[in-house]
C-alpha cells in the first residue's frame, strides 16, 4: 500500500471538507501523477495543477516566431490545469473513481507536471505514456481527426468488432489506447 491524504472534496466550510486516503498503486499512471501533484500542493487540496504537452512548442504552434524565443520553442508547452468537477462532501464515489475520472478529462497529448511546473510528481514518465483514453475522449479525437461519429454508432462499432476492444478498464470505465484508435484511423 502507498497511501497519500489529499483534500478532493468540496464543501461551503472548507474545515467540513475531509482528508481522504487514496492508495497510490489502485490508479492508473495519470490518475496516480494528478494525485501526487495534489499531494505536494501546500494544502494538499485539488486547485491548480500543471500541465506540460508532449512536443516541443515549435511543433504544435506554427506561430511560434511570434512569441517563443528558439530555447523556448524546443521546451514542451505548460500550462496550468484546473479542470476539476465538483466532488461534493456527500458523494458516494470513492476517491479512486472520482481521480480516475478527472484524469480521463486532461486531453490527450498532455500529462501531469505536478502542482509547480519546477516541481515533477515522481510518476512523471509512466503519466506521459499512460494512454488510456474514456469513450468520450475516443470520440473528441476522432471529431478532431474529422472523423465524427455519435456514441450510438462507436458502441455499435465496438460490439461488432469494427472497432478496437477496449484495452483495458479502470473500475467500470473502459479505456482505449491511442496507438489503436490512430490503427483503427489509418485502415
Amino acid at each position: 500500500m502507498n497511501p497519500v491524504t489529499i483534500r478532493l472534496r468540496w464543501s461551503t466550510s472548507e474545515q467540513d471538507a475531509p482528508y481522504d486516503t487514496v492508495d497510490l498503486d489502485q490508479l492508473s499512471p495519470r490518475a496516480r501523477a494528478l494525485a501526487e501533484a495534489v499531494a505536494a500542493a501546500p494544502l494538499q487540496t485539488a486547485a491548480d495543477i500543471w500541465m506540460e504537452h508532449d512536443k516541443p512548442i515549435r511543433d504544435v504552434d506554427p506561430d511560434w516566431q511570434l512569441w517563443h524565443t528558439e530555447e523556448e520553442a524546443a521546451l514542451p508547452e505548460r500550462r496550468p490545469w484546473r479542470g476539476w468537477a465538483h466532488y461534493p462532501i456527500d458523494s458516494t464515489v470513492s476517491p479512486v473513481d472520482y481521480l480516475e475520472r478527472e484524469a480521463r478529462k486532461i486531453p490527450p497529448n498532455w500529462h501531469v507536471l505536478g502542482h509547480l511546473p519546477s516541481t515533477p510528481v515522481p510518476s512523471l514518465d509512466e503519466g506521459a505514456t499512460d494512454e488510456g483514453m474514456t469513450r468520450d475522449m475516443v470520440l473528441r479525437y476522432l471529431r478532431a481527426a474529422g472523423r465524427p461519429i455519435a456514441v450510438s454508432t462507436w458502441s455499435g462499432y465496438v460490439a461488432r468488432g469494427q472497432a478496437p476492444k477496449p484495452a483495458r478498464k479502470v473500475g467500470r470505465t473502459p479505456l482505449w489506447d491511442q496507438a489503436d484508435i490512430d490503427a483503427w484511423l489509418s485502415r
